[in-house]
């Protein structure tokens, strides 16, 4: 996703007359009536500053950058370059070999919502309320056309870390023109029309909202993400016409050194037991250990390998008698399991094994290599995995997840280069008697055309097709219908 939002118009306000040396020169009006004097204030010449417009809504975005973002914001922290009204996605500005490193996005907090409405009379209010609209909306805004909006706020999701340090982004090429990251998103819908093309009925929603909404209503709309037709209180969230993001919530990037790794570094000190979370300082001895294992418990589940174990290693400091990495504890297993998603494979397998090995020590050796091998294939980075089996095997589990869950594109793409890869370099092939977990793995190879038919990549779901199964577009359509003509 590589839209860029530039504007470019003066905001205008309306200043009495008067006399003195101090008073700005006049500038000619506008089409509009509007005056041009405000081009020659402070506020004017900072119309576009982007800390006053760090929560920004995306009117530009189509369902394409729409979903590029959901992708990935699925496995990672997105970060953008936002100066005055340009907000620029930065897509290659992550980790590629360890999804998660900067932070991820804990689950979607849905609430009950209701309908909110905007009205652009002036460049003032453009600038103010839809900075990102001014592009492509600010001609026709200092013409003297007036816009309404509406939206619906069905949930949020917010990032696992409170910050991001320049210097941690400093290896990643990608990410030299950073200036913010997405702290949080808003999930729902919206629409936003000239006013002269809808319906101006007091208090009613003009893009069918509410009890006997229609949706021919939203084909008034000019900008829309989501359909607020789809959109009704608490059901909200059961809704997938009101999940699309509509609002980001934008962070600057740090400029000073992450003060997190010096702590961790240092002995244990007041800022070393507070490093890696949001904790309640009044909180004492096991209280502000348990606080920590439960911060822990929600970045693993967000998939926030280091965020994990940067909480666990504070659990551990305040509750020595339980450290989470003794096999013999509780948080062993969690450990294990962060330990592979922080790229830590061969650790996390080990501690997963023994941890194991103590909770279930009558378990037949061949059950338990696959339970760990499962736990491997759904947290272990691919690019973590040494072992080419073990990577076939990781490789099969994301092509096949696809089925359960959204994988995205780069994920499915990834996962089909790395199998067929393996599988073209092992001779000979093992049979399923010989072994049939790596026989199954290359078995479901061709499934990667259905991993990156939902995904969206419909040119390399119908180059693996080609490639795995058949050259017949036709039978690709039909068995692929939303790749049909793409």
């Amino acid at each position: 996703m590589k839209r860029a939002f530039a504007g470019f118009f003066g905001v205008a306000l309306v200043v009495a007359c008067g006399g003195g040396a101090g008073v700005p020169a006049t500038t000619p009006n506008r089409e509009s009536g509007q005056s041009g004097l405000m081009e020659k204030t402070f506020a004017g010449q900072n119309k576009c500053n982007a800390k006053t417009h760090e929560r920004p809504f995306i009117v530009e975005w189509d369902a394409t950058d729409a979903s590029s973002f959901e992708s990935r914001a699925s496995t990672d922290l997105v970060f953008v370059k936002y100066e005055g009204c340009e907000l620029k996605v930065l897509d290659e500005c992550a980790d590629e070999a360890i999804r998660g490193t900067f932070g991820t996005y804990r689950p979607v907090d849905w609430t009950s919502g209701g309908l909110e409405k905007i009205d652009i009379k002036n460049e003032g209010e453009l600038f103010a309320k839809l900075p990102l609209g001014v592009a492509s909306l600010g001609a026709r805004v200092s013409a003297g056309e007036q816009f309404h909006m509406e939206y619906y706020v069905a949930g949020v999701r917010t990032a696992t870390r409170g910050s991001v340090y320049r210097k941690d982004l400093a290896r990643i090429p990608a990410c030299k023109g950073a200036t913010h990251f997405v702290f949080g998103y808003n999930l729902g819908a919206f629409a936003l029309a000239s006013a002269k093309n809808i319906d101006g009925e007091v208090g009613a929603s003009a893009f069918g909202f509410g009890a006997g909404g229609k949706a021919k209503h939203e084909s008034a709309a000019e900008k829309k993400g989501g359909l607020l037709s789809r959109c009704h209180g608490e059901s909200a969230k059961e809704v997938e016409g009101c999940k699309a993001p509509i609002r980001l919530t934008l962070r600057e990037i740090s400029e000073s050194d992450n003060p997190d790794a010096e702590a961790m570094r240092a002995p244990d000190n007041k800022a070393s037991l507070n490093a890696a979370g949001k904790v309640d300082r009044e909180l004492t001895g096991i209280k502000k250990a348990n606080a920590f294992s439960e911060s822990a418990r929600q970045k693993w589940t967000s998939r926030d390998g280091k965020g994990c174990l940067a909480d666990l290693d504070s659990h551990d400091r305040l509750d020595p008698e339980h450290k989470s990495t003794d096999p013999k504890q509780l948080g062993a297993s969690m450990r294990s399991w962060c330990l592979m998603l922080a790229g830590q494979c061969d650790a996390g397998k080990d501690l997963d094994r023994k941890s194991s090995q103590n909770t279930m020590p009558n378990m037949a050796p061949d059950m338990l290599d696959n339970i760990i091998n499962g736990h491997a294939s759904d947290y272990c980075p691919t690019g973590s995995i040494k072992d080419p089996r073990a990577r076939a095997l990781k490789d099969a589990h994301t092509l096949t997840l696809s089925n359960i869950q959204k994988v995205s594109a780069g994920d499915c793409l990834a996962a089909y280069r790395s199998l067929k890869a393996t599988r073209d370099s092992t001779n000979p092939k093992p049979t399923a008697e010989q072994d049939h977990d790596l026989y199954m793995a290359f078995f479901m190879l061709p499934t990667a055309s259905s991993c990156l038919a939902k995904a969206g990549d419909c040119k390399n779901a119908w180059a693996s097709y080609q490639d795995l199964v058949s050259d017949r577009r036709a039978d690709f359509d039909t068995k692929y219908p939303s790749c049909k003509g793409q």
